[in-house]
């Protein structure tokens, strides 16, 4: 292969590999997680870093503070508030996302932007209904009360049977670097495990016309370059 066509196969691969795949992030096959309040998950998956935390509306007038995340296997991710206490047990399902005396909520932020296809949980106690947001830049619920962080899409869940449960996040069109999912706010009644969300990493912009004229040129002068050496 002549240095210009290998050249040219080194750009087809780079183009092809910047086209988008979806990911899929299961939090059900995880070891369990050591818990402590303001403690993270962080997982890489095709060099996408995906990083969870966990918060409650515990603090003074209901803002939110960091909580403790857990991380059951099998189950998925939920949350142990400063109420309910670090290292809180399944009784009356003290360790998942749920709103029963506090809001509890799971962050995740990612290391690039992506488009939002889809979550999956396991629903405790007869209801699950979630509260979501997504958002562009770096973010913290420290200190917001829920009203603060922007309109939730709600997820209302209509089943009573404590199945796992598929929350299509068709609905945010943009490109998102990070989304929180709470119990619904405003209820106490819902708890449920997050076991996978499933993402888009944002592929690369395609270049303008000018950029593929100037990138042509280049390729006609390296071939130009490399027949005169032949020759």
């Amino acid at each position: 292969m002549t240095p210009f066509n290998r050249f040219v196969a080194i750009l087809g691969i780079t183009l092809v590999s910047a086209q988008a795949h979806a990911v899929d992030v299961s939090f059900t096959s995880s070891a369990g997680l050591a818990q402590s309040y303001g403690n993270t998950y962080t997982t890489t998956v095709d060099g996408l870093t995906i990083s969870a935390s966990a918060w409650s509306s515990t603090a003074r007038a209901n803002q939110f503070e960091q909580a403790a995340l857990t991380l059951t296997p099998g189950f998925g991710l939920g949350v142990c508030s400063s109420q309910e206490k670090a290292n809180c047990t399944a009784k009356n399902f003290a360790d998942a996302l749920g709103n029963k005396g506090a809001d509890d909520l799971i962050l995740f932020s990612f290391s690039g932007a992506v488009n939002l296809q889809s979550l999956s949980m396991i629903q405790f106690g007869g209801d699950s209904d979630l509260s979501i947001w997504a958002g562009a830049g770096a973010f913290s619920p420290a200190g917001l009360k829920a009203s603060l962080i922007g309109t939730a899409t709600l997820y209302d869940n209509t089943s009573n049977v404590n199945t796992v449960k598929t929350v299509s996040l068709a609905g945010f069109t943009g490109s998102y670097d990070w989304i929180a999912v709470a119990a619904r706010i405003g209820q106490n009644n819902d708890f449920a495990k997050l076991q996978s969300l499933t993402i888009n990493p944002v592929a690369q912009p395609v270049p303008d016309a000018a950029t593929w004229m100037t990138m042509l040129a280049g390729l006609g002068l390296v071939g130009f370059r490399v027949n005169r050496r032949q020759a």
